[in-house]
């Protein structure tokens, strides 16, 4: 709800949080929560199943390799690489996983093997065609030895690797790869009759969601995942989703052997974990309910102000102060709590809060300006507007994220002198029309704004009679425009900020005779007096001299029999 008139902020008010980036070294070595051992599931299911292997930052390729290489080596010649590292993209960040010489990881080879095997390249769309029929033990051994392979690799050998490259040396907790008897259970995994405790975690009878499962039991589930695939007829695999049950099974099974490699507590459930990989925040029905009836009873409080605004406009006001059409005097923020507060109420009800005064929404933080878009040129905008009515002294001009003007110490004035005589709808970037938001920057003065641009071709004024009457606005084209909104303020400069006092005196008359009261003249001993203020030609003063750092310069102490006051 955006009501200016009861000034309370709108729903854009407040920033909205972004999503949380983790680094790619974090998730990929060293890993010290269950969400970065989450992520780095995500990242293996694209990189086993994805439609393109390389949208895994897991990926790696010899282009990458070779970038790896290179950045050690500057690395190693005292040049910290760290742009040559980043210009690579996510295949250049994946060779971060602690190889030395871009040496590839022992278990990437194996990977483009499983895929191979699963057809997960070859899938075509509508290809209905199983790798793995029903009956076929041979090929779902195969499928299985090579998903044991991947798997030892992934969870033994890489990490046995990097331990003795003493990449852990430091670490509170020093990884414990996973035993090869938990992981001989990938190949006995069985559908079917058969003993419950060999089915994977999700087949046994007993099964919940909310089950933290065994270490043995997350190899079962990743070869139950690899099985599915390969008698899959969805070919090739969408992206992950966290309502998809393979895709979820996977990144549980993988991201808690993670964690288990790197003593990483808690172990989370299926359950919890989609909450995480989902980014879902858990919530009651109930809970709910009660939330959606609240918003009913707001609702009313709004129409109700609403009608009584009508009835105000109407005719039918007797007079008297009504606030019940102010939504801040009838509406309530209310909040649900977790705990009930000392009276025992678990409905915390609030006033609403006032608006954002950087809101670009609701507030002035946007100036909205109305011209003719079709007569008007960025000249004409540059010299009447930008600079003459809001101040700017060296802007930068956006339009559509692109610049078509710029000014400043480096910049070439002809760079951008094509743009200065073409009408605002015949600028770059789809030009300037009834709707469009110009972004002006000037980092001389700390200065940036937004501009709404609105269409307006006939103007009217009013007549030179007393008649009301309006009339067609004859004035040259550039002063037809109106702006509305608060116009923006530089930042104010030292200098600025010191002359303070001087702007306080002169504001209050009161204080401009107490400092009349206290004028020193300070005398040297060979010179006459003079006034220490200096007066410059057009009769104002003038600032006070600096030094050399830009700071006011200080009074320098004198003697007392150096003062003379004047009455």
């Amino acid at each position: 709800v955006i009501d200016k008139s009861s000034n309370t902020e709108c729903y854009e008010c407040q920033p909205k949080p972004t999503q949380k980036v983790y680094p790619i070294c974090t998730i990929r070595s060293t890993p010290s929560q269950p969400v970065h051992c989450i992520v780095w599931a995500k990242e293996m299911y694209k990189l086993c199943f994805g439609p393109n292997v390389g949208d895994s930052m897991l990926f790696e390729d010899e282009e990458s390799l070779k970038a790896e290489k290179a950045a050690e080596e500057e690395k190693e010649g005292g040049d910290e690489g760290d742009n040559g590292q980043e210009s690579n993209g996510t295949a250049a960040a994946a060779a971060t996983d602690g190889q030395e010489s871009g040496e590839k990881s022992t278990y990437m080879d194996l990977i483009v093997g499983l895929r191979s095997l699963l057809g997960v390249d070859n899938a075509n769309e509508g290809d209905e065609k199983k790798v793995l029929e029903s009956g076929d033990d041979a090929k779902r051994k195969e499928v299985l030895s090579k998903a044991h392979e991947s798997l030892t690799a992934l969870f033994v050998t890489e990490i046995e690797k990097q331990i003795g490259m003493d990449r852990y040396k430091t670490a509170e907790k020093v990884p414990v790869p996973v035993s090869s008897d938990d992981l001989a259970k990938c190949t006995t995994t069985i559908t079917g009759e058969g003993e419950d405790h060999l089915l994977p975690p999700t087949e046994r009878k007993d099964y919940a969601p909310t089950q933290i499962w065994s270490p043995s039991d997350c190899i079962q589930e990743l070869a139950s995942c690899f099985r599915d695939v390969a008698t899959s007829t969805n070919q090739p695999l969408p992206e992950f989703d966290k309502d998809d049950d393979m895709a979820m099974r996977f990144v549980t099974a993988a991201s808690n052997l993670r964690s288990y490699v790197f003593q990483i507590d808690p172990i989370q459930s299926l359950y919890s974990a989609k909450g995480i990989a989902g980014n879902i925040i858990p919530a009651i029905a109930t809970t709910n309910a009660i939330v959606a009836g609240l918003q009913v009873l707001q609702c009313f409080h709004i129409l109700k102000a609403q009608l009584s605004a009508s009835s105000k406009s109407d005719g039918n006001d007797d007079g008297a102060v009504d606030e019940t059409s102010n939504l801040k005097k009838t509406c309530r923020y209310t909040y649900c709590l977790r705990d009930k507060t000392r009276k025992g109420y678990y409905l915390q009800p609030t006033t609403l809060p006032d608006p954002n005064p950087n809101c670009f929404v609701c507030r002035n933080a946007i100036i909205s300006l109305t011209l003719n878009t079709q007569e008007w040129t960025l000249d004409m905008l540059l010299s009447r507007v930008i600079k003459k009515e809001l101040g700017f002294q060296e802007p930068t001009i956006l339009v559509g994220g692109d610049i078509v003007y710029e000014e400043g110490e480096d910049i070439d004035p002809s760079e951008y002198a094509i743009n200065l005589p073409k009408k605002l709808v015949n600028l770059p970037s789809g030009g300037v029309a009834h709707g469009s938001v110009i972004r002006i920057e000037d980092y001389s003065q700390d200065l940036e704004v937004d501009v709404n641009v609105s269409h307006k071709d006939v103007w009217m004024m009013k007549a030179d009679d007393d008649s009301g009457k309006e009339k067609v606005d004859d004035r040259e084209e550039i002063d037809k425009f109106e702006i509305g909104g608060k116009k923006p303020v530089a930042a104010a400069t030292a200098a600025d900020s010191s002359d303070g006092a001087k702007d306080t005196a002169a504001q209050d008359p009161a204080a401009e005779e107490d400092d009349d009261d206290d004028i020193e003249i300070i005398v040297d001993d060979d010179t006459p007096a003079k006034d220490t203020a200096a007066v410059s030609s057009n009769g104002k003063k003038r600032k006070p001299d600096t030094e050399e750092d830009g700071n006011k310069a200080k009074k320098a102490k004198v003697d007392t029999d150096d003062v003379i006051e004047i009455e």
